[in-house]
C-alpha cells in the first residue's frame, strides 16, 4: 500500500496543503491514516485525481448523477428525477468533456475497497452489479471496450449498507488496493437494466490499469460525441 503526505500530493496535483485537506473533505481524497501530525493519503486516489484534474465544479447529487450516466448510455427515460432537471442534464451532457464528467459523477456511489481469496471472490459476484473490469464477463460489454474480463477482480455495485453485510458474510479485509471493489449506492432505478454503459466505462476510466482506463475514455468520448451531434 502506498501513502502521500498532504504535502507530496499538493506538490503532485499542483495545488495547495489547504486545497488538499478539501479535496480530502469532499471525498476526491482518501485519507489512510496519519503519522504523528502528518496527515496519511492512499496514493491511488492522488493519482486518480492528478489524472482527472482538479477543476472546481459542484458535483451531481446522487441521483442526478445516475440521471446523467443512464441519458448518456441511450436510457430515454429517468423516472427517478423530474421531466426539467433530465432536460437539464441532457444539454449539459452536449457540452461535457469526459474529465468534466468524471468530475460531476463522483458522488454516483460510496467506493469500498476489500481482499478476499479467490474462491469468494466467484462467491461475491452473485451478489453485485458487474462493472468496471468486472463487466467484461459478458461478451456484449467485453467487444465495446475491447478488453477481457478478470477472474481475480470482483467490481460491483450494491445497494446502500449491503458492504458491510458482505464483509462480515465473507470475511473481507479492508484494503484500498484490494481485489474486491464495492460500491454503494440508493437509485435502485437506475439499475433496472443492470448498471449503465457509461457508468461501466467512467470506473473503467477510474481504474489504475492504463489499458482500463483507456478503453474506458474511448468509450465516454464515443457516448458524449453522441450527445454533442444529436
Amino acid at each position: 500500500m502506498s501513502f502521500l503526505t498532504t504535502g507530496q500530493a499538493a506538490r503532485k496535483l499542483g495545488v495547495t496543503q489547504v486545497a488538499v485537506r478539501k479535496l480530502i473533505g469532499t471525498g476526491q481524497l482518501v485519507q489512510s491514516g496519519s503519522a504523528g501530525r502528518a496527515i496519511l493519503l492512499d496514493a491511488h486516489s492522488v493519482d486518480q485525481l492528478a489524472r482527472l484534474g482538479t477543476r472546481h465544479g459542484r458535483p451531481w447529487t446522487e441521483a442526478n448523477a445516475w440521471a446523467a450516466l443512464a441519458l448518456l448510455s441511450g436510457l430515454s427515460r429517468v423516472q427517478w428525477v423530474s421531466s426539467s432537471e433530465a432536460s437539464r442534464l441532457r444539454r449539459k451532457l452536449g457540452a461535457t468533456q469526459v474529465s468534466e464528467l468524471a468530475i460531476l459523477a463522483r458522488k454516483r456511489a460510496r467506493t469500498h475497497r476489500f481482499r478476499g481469496t479467490a474462491d469468494v471472490i466467484e462467491r461475491l459476484r452473485e451478489h453485485v452489479l458487474a462493472t468496471g473490469v468486472s463487466a467484461m464477463a459478458d461478451d456484449a460489454i467485453a467487444h465495446r471496450f475491447e478488453l477481457a474480463g478478470s477472474r481475480g477482480t470482483a467490481d460491483g455495485y450494491v445497494m446502500f449498507d449491503d458492504a458491510d453485510a458482505l464483509k462480515e458474510a465473507y470475511g473481507l479485509i479492508d484494503d484500498p488496493e484490494g481485489n474486491v471493489i464495492l460500491r454503494e449506492v440508493t437509485t435502485s432505478s437506475a439499475f433496472a437494466d443492470g448498471v449503465p454503459l457509461a457508468a461501466v466505462a467512467l470506473d473503467l476510466l477510474e481504474s489504475p490499469a492504463t489499458r482500463e482506463r483507456a478503453a474506458g475514455r474511448r468509450v465516454l468520448e464515443e457516448l458524449l460525441g453522441g450527445r454533442r451531434s444529436a
